[in-house]
């Protein structure tokens, strides 16, 4: 075993020398620090110990103050069929219309319950976009930026992750809930999504292996360091950060009690009713119960808004999901006390084709497509943008991906001005600095 080239006495003699029994894990720390190589993982298990202790004793940091739930509707939802209808054109479709105090702000019948919550709602009308196939239009709508191999652009979630999320909180910075995971691009994996395949059944992996408890785990880890000394000596010093800072991660959400935040069955049938018993529905209740407990930032996916195909039928079932699970997030966060510091942002990556195709479908459409906010600073009762009487031209306030990521950006006080420079690339503004927020959606 290598030893400190400052000191003739190797680890092993050192601990021979010691009397049974008293070692402890400072003891132990101590000794690595003062081995050459090993001292490069030191200083983190340290860290390690230190944020166990924490989170054992209820401690670690009380989480973000401010939130990001993102109601991820992928596949592309129709404008018309859910915030933008046009009764009595030929692009209206089968559908009726829900009236709101406002002659031109109207609903679909089938979000009868966000209709009712309109006063806590801020609709945008007319985010147009760039991107027309659904792979590139996803990262567009989730990085702010026209995806590009040059640049692993990290996604929304890990931005807010990154910009609001406490480090020494015990519950991830940012989780994702059913769909396909995102990334944290060049942000690294601190600020990686801790995804969660399905908010009603068990978390794998979360418990000790039989016969291991955690003083066992801390001697794993502390092994383990002195075995990852070498590589990292030899220039693998950045993975072994990274595999280590997942490992801690790990640690800190498997001994805190606030684990307890992905127990669904706490909550009484009757709330859980509320929302909504499917997936999508429970993933929406999920995101209340972590924000509530400082994670900064919540993506819940509902899956099935292709609709080329029987549009009607299939957005009925959809907005039946969305409608509930939405509006009593609104009424928990604003029984909470949380709706005013939580931002809810409800879009998915494009629209849909205004004329209805043989098939009764709808196709891609870039030219406009809604978004809609609740909380976080956003002006509740509001509706910006105008499109024509058929839903085909934007009519006034076109909004640019870049000017909606610069809205959400101001909304949370995240950072838009900093400039990160990952290993071997070009400096790069986390935020496009190409995008003017929207102010009419904020409060003054």
């Amino acid at each position: 075993m290598a030893c400190c080239p400052h000191d003739s006495t190797p680890l092993a003699a050192s601990v021979a020398a010691t009397p049974a029994g008293a070692l402890s894990r400072r003891d132990w720390l101590a000794r690595l620090l003062g081995l050459g190589g090993a001292a490069l993982l030191a200083p983190s298990l340290v860290d390690l110990v230190v944020r166990e202790a924490a989170a054992q004793a209820g401690g670690g940091g009380s989480g973000a103050k401010k939130h990001l739930i993102l109601l991820w509707m992928a596949g592309g939802p129709s404008q018309i069929d859910t915030f933008d209808p046009k009764p009595g054109a030929p692009t209206q479709g089968r559908f009726g219309v829900l009236p709101t105090d406002r002659a031109d702000w109207l609903f679909s019948q089938h979000l009868p319950k966000l209709r009712d919550r309109a006063g806590s709602l801020a609709v945008l009308r007319t985010l147009r976009s760039t991107e027309g196939s659904h792979s590139r239009a996803s990262d567009l709508l989730h990085f702010g930026y026209t995806p590009t191999p040059a640049i692993p652009y990290p996604t929304l979630g890990s931005i807010v992750a990154h910009q609001l999320g406490d480090a020494d909180h015990p519950l991830p910075p940012f989780v994702q809930i059913d769909g396909m995971p995102g990334t944290s691009g060049y942000l690294g994996v601190e600020a990686a999504p801790f995804m969660v395949r399905n908010p009603t059944g068990k978390i794998d992996n979360l418990n000790y292996r039989r016969g291991v408890d955690a003083p066992r785990m801390d001697r794993r880890e502390e092994l383990r360091g002195l075995l990852e000394a070498g590589f990292a000596e030899r220039g693998g010093a950045g993975v072994a950060r990274a595999n280590e800072s997942q490992r801690r991660r790990a640690r800190r959400l498997m001994d805190t009690e606030l684990v307890s935040a992905f127990a669904l069955e706490q909550e009484s049938d009757a709330v859980r009713d509320r929302y909504g018993r499917g997936r999508f529905g429970q993933g929406v209740l999920l995101a209340r119960r972590l924000v509530e407990r400082g994670v900064a930032a919540v993506e819940v996916v509902l899956r099935g808004w292709d609709t080329h195909n029987d549009n009607f039928n299939t957005t009925k079932g959809l907005c039946d999901e969305l409608d509930p699970a939405f509006a009593q997030l609104i009424d928990d966060l604003q029984e909470r006390g949380l709706h005013d510091d939580t931002l809810v942002v409800c879009m998915g990556e494009f629209g849909r084709t205004p004329r209805i195709n043989p098939t009764d479908g709808r196709d891609h459409w870039i030219n406009n497509a809604c978004v809609a906010f609740s909380g976080g600073g956003t002006k509740g009762g509001t509706v910006v943008g105008t499109t024509d009487a058929t839903g085909e031209q934007t009519v006034d306030a076109p909004v640019t991906v870049a000017d909606l990521f610069a809205t959400v950006a101001k909304t949370l006080t995240v950072s838009g001005e900093q400039i990160l420079t990952p290993d071997g690339m070009r400096p790069t503004a986390l935020i496009d600095p190409e995008g003017k927020p929207v102010d009419a959606l904020l409060k003054g």
